[in-house]
């Protein structure tokens, strides 16, 4: 392993944005490790990025390296073995990015009882970045993303409904709802990590890629009309209405990712600065989010980073 290289974590990397993003970053020295649920998909991925490496820099010496880490984000079980694995193979993480999602589709509920895209969306980054936490403070300019989405501006929350939306019933849920609330406690997450932790060597951001033509954008819908719609989805992405991954990844890696730090506790869309849902700017949501976080976490050990 080449100790100057920084090292990313990336979950969902195996495709999409998160490949594109591990693809970008190796080419640029970095070693990024792909945080997958999919064992085979996610070494899959790696052998082709690692041969890109390869093929692109044959010396060596400025060449980036890919790593498949099991990770299952619907798990605390799966995110405390991947933290065990990780910290017998680094000292440091210079920068983790919350790509892995779930959009719509079914009512379903994890193993450890909370709703699905409430889990993977956004309370098991939480316990990843909580777990993470000791190696992005020994960099000294840690970078924390969370890919989140336009879809957040138009999600409600009210107070006290926070643990209703963990634990939501089949009886309540509505796929494209769950979804937008998920994004907007993304959102909220950056801006109160960045008031709690935010430092000028470790710094939060949430991202808006554009409307993506990945696997994520067809998910919700059924198997035949998923092989059905895909051909439309790349014509789509030809005439520029959907974007191509690697553009999806670009709003991740450059404007907060790679470049010179940039204001922590902000949301990005179209590489600019744009002002969240106005919920995310309450004080007292964001409070009440973060303690009741916490709160959900406490009884599987994963507690609060302390400064």
């Amino acid at each position: 392993m080449n100790g100057t290289r920084k090292i990313c974590v990336i979950t969902g990397a195996n495709k999409g944005i998160g490949y594109e993003t591990a693809l970008t970053l190796g080419l640029m020295g970095w070693e990024v490790v792909l945080a997958c649920r999919s064992f085979a998909h996610g070494n899959q991925a790696v052998m082709a990025l690692n041969s890109v490496f390869r093929q692109t820099d044959p010396g060596g010496k400025n060449q980036g390296l890919a790593v498949f880490m099991e990770l299952d984000l619907a798990s605390l079980a799966s995110i405390e073995t991947f933290v065990v694995g990780f910290k017998k193979r680094y000292q440091v993480c210079d920068a983790l990015v919350c790509n892995a999602g779930v959009m719509g589709g079914p009512y379903a509920q994890t193993t450890d009882g909370f709703e699905r895209q409430f889990a993977v969306n956004y309370l098991g980054h939480v316990a990843l970045f909580a777990r993470l936490f000791p190696f992005l403070k020994r960099s000294t300019d840690a970078r924390v993303v969370q890919v989140s989405s336009r879809a957040h501006e138009r999600a409600t929350l009210t107070p006290g409904e926070f643990l209703e939306l963990a634990r939501r019933s089949p009886e309540t849920y509505n796929p494209w709802k769950t979804y937008a609330q998920s994004k907007l406690l993304q959102v909220l997450f950056t801006l109160k990590a960045q008031e709690t932790y935010g430092s000028d060597s470790l710094r939060f951001y949430a991202v808006h890629p554009g409307v993506v033509a990945t696997d994520l954008l067809l998910s919700p819908l059924p198997g035949a009309a998923q092989t059905l719609l895909r051909p439309l989805a790349q014509v789509l992405t030809w005439i520029k209405v959907l974007q191509t991954p690697k553009k999806g990844s670009d709003a991740v890696t450059y404007p907060v990712l790679t470049s010179p730090p940039l204001p922590g506790g902000t949301y990005w869309a179209e590489a600019s600065i744009r002002e969240p849902n106005p919920l995310a700017r309450s004080t007292s949501l964001r409070d009440e989010v973060w303690n009741q976080t916490w709160d959900l976490l406490h009884p599987f050990g994963i507690q609060a980073p302390t400064v």
